[in-house]
């Protein structure tokens, strides 16, 4: 493998929390979360995600809370050599309702790093490097996270919040230490486990209402040399991309926007929740720079739950693997072989407001 040198473009103001730049009385949501995608030495496939959310806005607000930090944890493990398709393979979550009751959070400056706090969790923010520390539901988690890439600011940079109402990016990482779940201890390679940090500021939606009838999907491919991003939200009318090859950014966004297509192609009902998941995509992206080509399957499946005003939702996170290409209009043939692939789709579960008096 070749030595992994750390890059960044994000600074450490940008890891502070936010809201107080939004306008007064508006609805917000606030993430500092991370995805990994990896694998130990062992051979065994992980998937976890660690989030800690700011949220507000009023009793009357999509959140129905004044101000909270609230929290998701995703841990699933499995075989690497699984073939076959989607299994329903057991997983540890957790739904992120604010009206829970939830320890209350922190986010502090101490010397060089930002931390943001939660019950027993950290996440220890020294850019280009973080760390994800501490324990949630009996889950374990000691890792050091590096950035490998700049980070897409695709909701745009944290010194134009006030004047833009939103800012945000998707960072880039490779990961490196343990995970301890149910008496056993993951140990992952750093040069076979990928994901990124999201950080953002925003308004806050009423997702239930948003996502009726429409989804949306958050995906990422990662490897040693390729890294593909997508944000697919049709019902907001986002489309957005982000290709990098060898350390190269590869754009694929054309006026802010990105010609992609997730053609679901299997269905699946998943047996806890009898609901009807898509399972196999063919997924497409194009643009004057090249096109990418991509058959997808998931093997397994994490999912958590939103509350907002009218209903609850549901995301699915799927851990998936990809096969296919990718043209670039300099004449490079790339093929993409056994690409590991996050694949995250929400939509509304539960669409009923309580009405409760």
């Amino acid at each position: 493998m070749t030595e992994i040198t750390a890059r960044t473009n994000v600074t450490l103001a940008d890891q502070l929390s936010y809201v107080d730049k939004l306008p007064a009385g508006v609805p917000y949501m606030e993430n500092n979360g991370f995805l990994i995608m990896g694998e130990t030495d062992e051979g065994e496939e992980i998937s976890f995600v660690s989030c800690i959310f700011r949220v507000g806005g009023g009793k009357d607000g999509p959140w129905q809370v004044d101000d909270v930090y609230k929290g998701q944890t995703t841990f699933i493990a499995s075989p690497k050599d699984h073939t076959g398709g989607i299994r329903d393979s057991a997983f540890i979550g957790n739904r992120t309702w604010a009206t829970d009751h939830w320890e209350s959070g922190s986010v502090r400056e101490e010397g060089d790093a930002v931390i943001w706090s939660l019950g027993n969790r950290q996440h220890i923010c020294r850019p280009p490097y973080w760390e994800i520390k501490g324990e949630h539901m009996g889950i374990e988690f000691d890792l050091k996270l590096t950035g490998i890439g700049d980070a897409p600011y695709h909701k745009g940079p944290f010194a134009d919040l006030e004047k833009n109402g939103i800012a945000g990016f998707e960072h880039p990482l490779c990961a490196e230490g343990t995970i301890t779940a149910e008496g056993k201890t993951y140990r992952l390679s750093k040069d076979k486990s990928f994901g990124c940090q999201e950080k953002f500021t925003q308004p806050a939606w009423d997702l239930a209402d948003i996502l009726r009838g429409e989804t949306y999907y958050w995906n990422w491919w990662a490897s040693e040399n390729v890294r593909i991003f997508i944000y697919y939200y049709p019902s907001v009318g986002k489309t957005f991309s982000h290709v990098c090859v060898d350390g190269e950014e590869i754009q694929f966004s054309e006026n802010g926007h990105s010609n992609i297509t997730m053609e679901e192609k299997e269905f699946w009902i998943d047996p806890k929740t009898r609901m009807r998941v898509p399972v196999k995509w063919h997924f497409n992206l194009e643009s004057k720079n090249g096109t990418i080509d991509l058959d997808i399957e998931a093997a397994t499946r994490t999912y958590y739950s939103y509350l907002t005003t009218s209903g609850a939702t549901m995301h699915y996170g799927l851990h998936s693997h990809s096969e296919g290409s990718m043209k670039l209009a300099d004449g490079r043939n790339i093929p993409l072989k056994d690409m590991r692939t996050y694949i995250e789709h929400g939509w509304t579960a539960i669409p009923l407001k309580s009405h409760a008096e």
